[in-house]
């Protein structure tokens, strides 16, 4: 079903140690502004300048973030900062990190160029919606650049252990990149041309439907990259570049898979009355205020342990609220008519609790639309819960939701079933970093 192929890499110069560290950055969407200043001062050739350029006074059609990025990405090239590797190859990737358990653990997989398919068509599955502003930035940058800067992560089932023992025999010799990044995350990466550990690979994701884990902005942006491509230029080769994506590919089982959930801050909401919303909310939904000062790190801590207590069991949520500095459990009614909620059909996307909070509390009773949800008209995505609590803590945002993480096997579920979760439904762990391998995306060349 899903067909991969060895590429021919794009790597620093530099493949080890700090001076690897100083040039590698994590994903676009998970930069701060604050973060980004602070990797473009980190290295003039740190990645960064290329993912998530600076936008400057008098930028206009002519000379922008993007066509910057273009100009570094060929300079680099030039200069020997990037080195093309000379043949294609499979890159096997290693990342150790600390659980939340307080255990070391590794996540296993490898770099590969992946055919694109249409979702219709169900070799690539999504398993979560998509926001409309950040697929054009992605384009943007595609177009100018013309490379995979940053890897989508796939995952695919391997019950057999295939990809361990194979991997094992990839890993064997010294790494062709080995550095750490700034959280705290070991990445050792190697490069393997070896025809029969690339055949065991390819054979068996061949076998397989690859469900996206991160980076489906980037991968529909792809496809819309390649029709755009198409059309302009009718005739470009089937076996061309256009038609593959660089994806980092990861066994469904690997026990350094790890998921943990995305919180949603409101702004904006107009009339918002904290006792009113509260009171609208016990129509659906049990609403235990918590004792606990959440302005202290203990109270914040308890906070989430009880949340925590929900995880799996019934939808639950904690409510923060700028007005009275408190926080809320709030957990839907088992006995709760949900006929006039507008919820999804499919029996397993309604147990989800972003698909109820979505739903139930921004559409039904906030009155924010699907598009003004997808246009991040009054909400905003944060990963961790501290920065969470203290956003609306200062007055930032109005209230605050934080979440339990989505299980693998709802994931797992939703994309069998042919469903996408909200935006910003999970986030796998350890993340990807950019620019320890890149692609570029020729139309006129084999992957």
């Amino acid at each position: 079903m899903a067909e991969i192929a060895p590429f021919n890499g794009i790597r620093y110069a530099a493949s080890r140690g700090r001076a690897l560290g100083q040039l590698i950055a994590p994903p676009y969407d998970l930069i701060s502004q604050e973060q980004r200043d602070e990797l473009l001062r980190r290295s003039p050739e740190n990645v960064i300048h290329i993912t998530l350029g600076e936008e400057r006074p008098g930028d206009g059609p002519a000379q922008n973030r993007y066509t910057r990025a273009a100009e570094y990405f060929r300079r680099w090239l030039a200069e020997g900062v990037l080195r093309r590797d000379p043949t294609p190859a499979l890159y096997p990737l290693e990342q150790s990190f600390w659980s939340p358990d307080g255990r070391r653990l590794k996540r296993r997989g490898f770099m590969a160029a992946v055919r694109l398919h249409e979702f219709r068509e169900g070799v690539i599955v999504p398993h979560e919606k998509t926001l409309v502003a950040p697929k054009a930035d992605r384009l943007e940058i595609l177009k100018h650049v013309g490379a995979n800067l940053s890897p989508i992560f796939g995952l695919y089932r391997d019950e057999a252990q295939v990809t361990a023992r194979t991997l094992d025999a990839a890993t064997a010799a010294e790494p062709v990149a080995d550095t750490d990044s700034d959280d705290g995350v070991h990445h050792r990466m190697w490069r393997t041309e070896d025809p029969a550990l690339v055949s065991a690979l390819t054979d068996l994701v061949a076998r397989q439907r690859v469900f996206i884990a991160d980076g489906h902005h980037r991968y529909e942006t792809a496809l819309v990259y390649r029709r755009q491509l198409e059309e302009a230029n009718p005739g470009l080769p089937s076996y061309g570049g256009h038609h593959y994506i660089l994806m980092f590919l990861c066994p469904m089982n690997d026990p350094g898979l790890f998921l943990f959930p995305t919180h949603r801050l409101l702004f904006g909401v107009k009339d918002l009355s904290l006792s009113r919303f509260v009171e609208r909310l016990e129509r659906y939904f049990t609403v235990e205020t918590l004792p606990e000062d959440i302005r202290r790190p203990a109270g914040r801590a308890w906070a989430i342990s009880k949340l925590a207590e929900h995880g799996g069991k019934a939808s639950t949520f904690i409510l923060l609220s700028a007005e009275d500095q408190k926080a809320r459990v709030v957990t839907l009614r088992d006995d709760v008519d949900l006929s006039d909620a507008e919820l999804p059909t499919n029996q397993m996307l309604r147990a989800l609790d972003v698909t109820v909070l979505h739903s139930i509390v921004f559409q039904h009773l906030l009155g924010l639309s699907p598009r003004a949800q997808e246009n991040q008209e009054n909400l905003t995505y944060v990963r961790d819960a501290g920065e969470a609590v203290n956003r609306v803590l200062s007055g930032e945002h109005q209230l605050g939701f934080l979440l339990n993480p989505t299980p693998m096997w709802q994931v797992e579920a939703i994309g069998d079933a042919g469903e996408t979760m909200p935006q910003k439904s999970t986030l796998f762990y350890p993340r990807l970093q950019s620019g320890l391998v890149m692609r570029q995306v020729n139309p006129r060349e084999r992957p």
